[in-house]
C-alpha cells in the first residue's frame, strides 16, 4: 500500500508561508502520462481552479484537461515528497459520471483523493495565476473536497460518520479505537478523519500480508 502522498497533506497543512498578492505560477519537474499512452517529461504546474495541468517543454508550454491526462507525478521540494495527480472518473449524479483531476491523497482499500472547493463566483472574476501555486492554498484542509474511493462506491469525507466510520469500526473496533486515544487532535476535523482512513488502510495491508504469510509453504514445502 502506498502511503507517502498522504504525508504531502501534513507537510503542507502546517507549512508557513507568507501571502502575497499575486503568487507566481510554480513549475515542478515531473511526469505526465496523457490518456492515450503519450509520456511526456517536463516541468509541470496544476491549476486548481480551472483544472488544467500545464507542461512547459522546449517548444513552449501545452495544456490539458481531464479528458487528455490519464495521470501525473511531480516531485515537490519544498515537502520533500512524490505528489500524484489522476484522472478519476466522478460521480456528478446517480447516473452520470465524468472524468476530473483530483490530487490522490492515500491508496489502498479506501483510496482518498481532493480536488479544490470551488467557489459559486464565475472563473472569469479570479486571477486565475493565483490558484497555480498551492504552497499558500493547501495549508488550508478545509479548502477542499475529499472523496473516499472504496470497491465501486464513492463517499465524501463529510459523510465520515454516517457512512465511513461504521464500515472500519466493523473490521477493526478495537485497533480504531485504541489508534484514537493517541490523537492529540479533534476527531472531527478533517485531518483526524484523514488519520483515521490511513491507519485503516494501514490494518488492512497487515492483515493481507499475514494472511499471505500464513498461507506461503514453509521451506520444506509445509512440513
Amino acid at each position: 500500500m502506498k502511503q507517502y502522498i498522504f504525508l504531502t497533506l501534513i507537510g503542507l497543512s502546517l507549512a508557513g508561508g507568507n501571502a502575497s498578492a499575486k503568487p507566481p505560477t510554480v513549475w515542478h519537474t515531473g511526469v505526465l502520462l496523457l490518456s492515450n499512452g503519450t509520456e511526456l517529461t517536463g516541468d509541470l504546474n496544476y491549476n486548481w481552479k480551472a483544472e488544467i495541468v500545464q507542461i512547459r517543454l522546449g517548444d513552449g508550454i501545452k495544456a490539458y484537461s481531464a479528458f487528455h491526462v490519464r495521470e501525473f507525478t511531480y516531485f515537490d521540494d519544498k515537502i520533500n515528497t512524490l505528489r500524484k495527480f489522476a484522472s478519476v472518473e466522478h460521480p456528478i449524479r446517480s447516473s452520470l459520471r465524468r472524468l476530473i483531476v483530483m490530487e490522490q491523497l492515500m491508496e489502498g482499500p479506501m483510496t482518498v483523493y481532493r480536488r479544490l472547493r470551488h467557489a459559486r463566483e464565475p472563473i472569469a472574476k479570479r486571477n486565475l495565476s493565483s490558484f497555480g501555486n498551492d504552497a499558500e492554498l493547501t495549508q488550508n484542509l478545509d479548502s477542499f473536497d475529499y472523496f473516499v474511493y472504496k470497491d465501486d462506491g464513492v463517499v465524501k469525507l463529510d459523510h465520515f460518520v454516517r457512512d465511513i466510520w461504521p464500515v472500519m469500526q466493523q473490521e477493526y473496533h478495537k485497533e480504531l479505537t485504541q489508534y484514537g486515544t493517541t490523537l492529540l487532535i479533534d476527531r472531527n476535523t478533517t485531518l483526524a478523519r484523514l488519520l483515521f482512513i490511513n491507519q485503516y488502510n494501514s490494518l488492512k495491508a497487515k492483515t493481507a500480508d499475514e494472511s499471505a504469510g500464513a498461507a506461503a509453504p514453509g521451506m520444506y514445502g509445509g512440513l
